[in-house]
């Protein structure tokens, strides 16, 4: 069993995203440092290099997004890869002014939520946002994008099929389209036993995410999602996204370091925002936010399941 000592930052004043976007967490400098640890520890979970699609070997790149961008890490690696393509970072808010100011000239960011691309009314924007026109017109236009990547989706998107149509369609026939998610259950190291069904804080966070219209299967669900858009699959790997560190996969050591120095301290502030919509407060979230860490480092191992997903438009 892990030993955790947690010092929340849930006291401390914090930004958050200014959307309609279902996504809960913070925009901020705790919250952008978080997610630029979190992208090295999924690069070394996966086995070391951020894309596992089959990019490596096309040579046609000229245009490509990176859906969800935060703090453009995943952006930047790319228009590294393809100095000649020109490469989009689209996130519901502003990439930090510094990775702005050194990104690759082949670089252009926009802000704007791909759920609100209306293919079928291209020069409306939806809810009156100017941004949705631009990402519709410019970055999603109909068999105009030859890879569309996007990682850690599963706090924003709510609306699964309509993402999946909307990039199917954005994409050139040929076109790769790779996505990498987490489902919210969690496991016990190197199984499929599931541990959390018994968790009640976990319960009620599952109700909270249904009623927000997140899916608890993001990464699980997206071949068949992706199917039902007309792609074609042509991969699916699973990866133990750990909690706590164990011997028992190498890989995930540097993913629980990180969510242990990292996401747990957040947690406390995301279970409020969560759990709040459940009409829970007072003791009871207090309760429940401790039962949560305790669950959480119970033993070395305990993980959720990350998807990566590669399609194929035929």
């Amino acid at each position: 069993m892990a030993t955790t000592t947690v010092e929340t930052i849930s006291t401390r004043e914090r930004k958050y995203h200014n959307t309609a976007s279902a996504y809960v967490l913070p925009n901020d400098v705790v919250e952008q440092n978080r997610l630029d640890a979190q992208a090295a520890a999924i690069v070394e979970m996966i086995g070391g290099l951020p894309f596992l699609a089959p990019i490596h070997s096309m040579t046609n790149i000229s245009k490509a997004v990176d859906v969800g961008c935060g703090t453009g890490v995943a952006t930047v690696q790319l228009a590294a890869m393809f100095p000649s393509a020109k490469i989009y970072g689209l996130d519901i808010s502003d990439v930090p002014d510094s990775v702005q100011q050194t990104a690759p000239k082949n670089v252009t960011w926009a802000t704007g939520n791909v759920l609100d691309v209306d293919h079928e009314e291209p020069g409306k924007a939806h809810d009156n946002d100017q941004s949705s026109t631009v990402t519709t017109r410019e970055i999603f236009t109909p068999g105009g994008l030859d890879y569309i990547f996007g990682r850690m989706l599963f706090l924003g998107i709510n609306d699964w099929t309509r993402y999946f149509s909307t990039t199917a369609r954005s994409l050139r026939s040929g076109g790769i389209i790779e996505h990498q998610d987490l489902d919210w259950r969690f496991y016990r190291v190197n199984t499929s036993e599931c541990l959390s069904d018994k968790w009640e804080w976990h319960r009620h966070v599952v109700s909270a995410a249904e009623k927000a219209g997140l899916s608890i299967q993001a990464g699980s669900n997206a071949a068949p999602l992706m199917k039902k858009a007309g792609l074609e699959v042509i991969s699916v790997q699973e990866f133990e996204f750990s909690f706590v560190p164990s011997s028992k996969t190498p890989n995930s050591q540097a993913m629980g370091k990180y969510v242990q120095a990292k996401l747990i301290p957040q947690y406390p502030e995301l279970l409020s925002k969560m759990l709040g919509a459940e009409g829970i407060a007072g003791e009871k979230l207090k309760k429940l936010t401790e039962d949560a860490l305790r669950d959480l480092a119970s033993e070395e191992g305990v993980h959720q399941k990350y998807t990566v997903t590669i399609g194929r438009k035929p």
